[in-house]
């Protein structure tokens, strides 16, 4: 019975960490030119516990790198509303995001300061 309470949580969270249509933006080279990384592969977070229970929603905007093999490197929360609630969920979900291995003028290169925001929202 609690999966089937927690279905429609899930479904919410997956529909807003979806990628958006242009894809997320981080920057490569030392002039720092911004370029596109697409996502591969998008894991929904796990809502926790605790907010569930006091019935919060908030989100989450992290920053990260992306490596040449579209791993996600060295996330951290930039911003969180409430802070410190759903940081842990977001950190682990955005480290199994997998990107589509980022490329610049035909060479495969580390894409730099990637920011996404993650929405924690209750369904009705």
């Amino acid at each position: 019975m609690k999966y089937l309470k927690s279905l429609p949580i899930f479904f919410v969270i997956s529909l807003l960490a979806l990628p958006a249509l242009a894809g997320d933006k981080g920057y490569v080279g030392e002039a720092g030119t911004e370029i596109e990384v697409t996502r591969a592969s998008n894991p929904a977070p796990e809502y926790p516990r605790r907010a569930i229970r006091l019935g919060l929603e908030g989100s989450v905007r992290l920053e990260f790198d992306v490596d040449t093999d579209g791993s996600v490197l060295d996330p951290y929360v930039v911003e969180s509303t409430p802070a410190g609630v759903f940081d842990r969920a977001a950190i682990k979900a955005v480290r199994k995001i997998l990107y589509e291995p980022p490329t610049y003028n035909g060479t495969s290169v580390k894409v730099n300061n990637v920011q996404i925001d993650l929405v924690f929202l209750l369904a009705d």
